[in-house]
């Protein structure tokens, strides 16, 4: 596995417009979920991530990821209440997705470490902290519940997201050529 990539592609009005259409993807498909938005939530919103940090990078990535969560708290918003913190999770995981899977290949190792990374530091670490500061529930509950659920979710959002970044970088090499 190579390094990590830290760059993010140039600010054309191309990638600016394939950041809004990524936004809305990952807006709608993070509406695509079930189960509780305070304890565990099963959802489809990591597809739209793992698309925005392959053609965004960390940075871009980072920003579009705190672009979507502000437009889910304030047009799309369901009545949950705005944490600021939850918003810096979105642009940590933006910068992980970004650092992992700019311009790199497309491997299943890859992508298993990713959404390791991505699932320990974001869902488990900071969300889990956010969800204790915000209601005060005991830290070592919500771990008895949120790590399980990540650990069974971690495989499964690894392979999907590698089938479909296998699917896309396939496409994205024909269109370049």
């Amino acid at each position: 596995m190579t390094n990590l990539s830290w760059r993010s592609p140039k600010l054309t009005t191309r990638t600016v417009t394939l950041a809004a259409m990524l936004i809305a993807l990952q807006t709608v498909l993070s509406k695509i979920s079930f189960g509780s938005d305070n304890l565990v939530k099963f959802g489809l919103g990591f597809m739209g991530t793992t698309l925005i940090g392959y053609f965004l990078g960390p940075w871009l990535g980072g920003v579009a990821l705190v672009i979507g969560d502000l437009i889910k708290n304030t047009l799309f918003s369901t009545g949950s209440t705005f944490f600021i913190g939850f918003t810096f999770s979105a642009f940590i995981t933006g910068l992980i997705a970004g650092a992992f899977l700019y311009q790199q290949k497309v491997t299943w190792q890859r992508l298993a470490v990713y959404q390791f990374v991505q699932i320990f530091v974001s869902n488990i670490f900071f969300n889990t902290l956010w969800i204790h500061l915000m209601y005060q529930a005991p830290i070592w509950e919500l771990l008895s519940v949120r790590g399980p659920k990540n650990l069974i979710m971690w495989p499964i959002e690894a392979a999907i997201s590698f089938l479909i970044l296998r699917a896309v970088s396939r496409l994205d090499s024909r269109l370049m050529h």
